[in-house]
């Protein structure tokens, strides 16, 4: 624009050399007025121009502000995977721990329980052997006289029993028991035995 400036001035010099002096100092005038509104509006250009450098300076500026702090969180992002990663293996490992862990006191435990159920069981044997070697000692039986004196012999028959006995004769199990000195009514009735049975008058 300054070029433009100095060729379109030394343009004007050889042309007012030509030209009536009169004449020359009105081009002169509007030519020095044009060139004036060129320099204002060269510095009014120049201005503007100023002021986007400026401005694309802020802006360079915060990208890089961005930049970096994009390049920080990259950074942070990093150490947080990294740290979720070890997290993961804590887990991991700790599971497998308590795991075996487990394993262990469940192994103790079933060792120890079947060791009490083995002295629970030799306990019981002792005490099964103790109670078999025990000699079975019977209650005395005490018979009383007090039954009816008068009656009749029976010939117990297969299919007997004292109550059936006492039932069909009128007479009572009590009194049959005591009469004949039966200890166990199951056991001491024989076919073909002759027994009394009291039968009160």
């Amino acid at each position: 624009m300054i070029k433009s400036f100095i060729l379109a001035l030394m343009c004007l010099c050889t042309f007012c050399s030509f030209v009536t002096p009169a004449l020359a100092q009105d081009n002169l005038r509007v030519t020095v007025a044009n060139l004036n509104q060129d320099v204002s509006l060269l510095a009014q250009n120049l201005k503007t121009l100023r002021l986007e450098i400026e401005e694309l300076h802020r802006e360079n500026a915060r990208l890089r502000s961005q930049v970096a702090a994009a390049s920080s969180n990259r950074d942070t992002e990093a150490q947080i995977t990294n740290l979720a990663s070890a997290i993961e293996t804590l887990r991991r490992e700790y599971r497998a721990a308590d795991e075996a862990q487990k394993q262990q006191i469940l192994t103790e435990v079933n060792r120890q329980v079947g060791a009490l159920a083995s002295e629970s069981q030799a306990a019981i044997n002792s005490i099964a052997k103790a109670v078999d070697s025990q000699p079975q000692v019977s209650a005395p039986v005490h018979f009383s006289d007090d039954f009816p004196k008068t009656g009749k012999p029976y010939v117990v028959r297969s299919g007997d029993t004292l109550s059936k006995i006492a039932r069909d004769h009128g007479s009572t199990i009590k009194h049959i028991q005591n009469a004949n000195k039966i200890v166990n009514p199951s056991r001491d009735l024989k076919v073909g035995e002759t027994i009394f049975i009291p039968i009160a008058q």
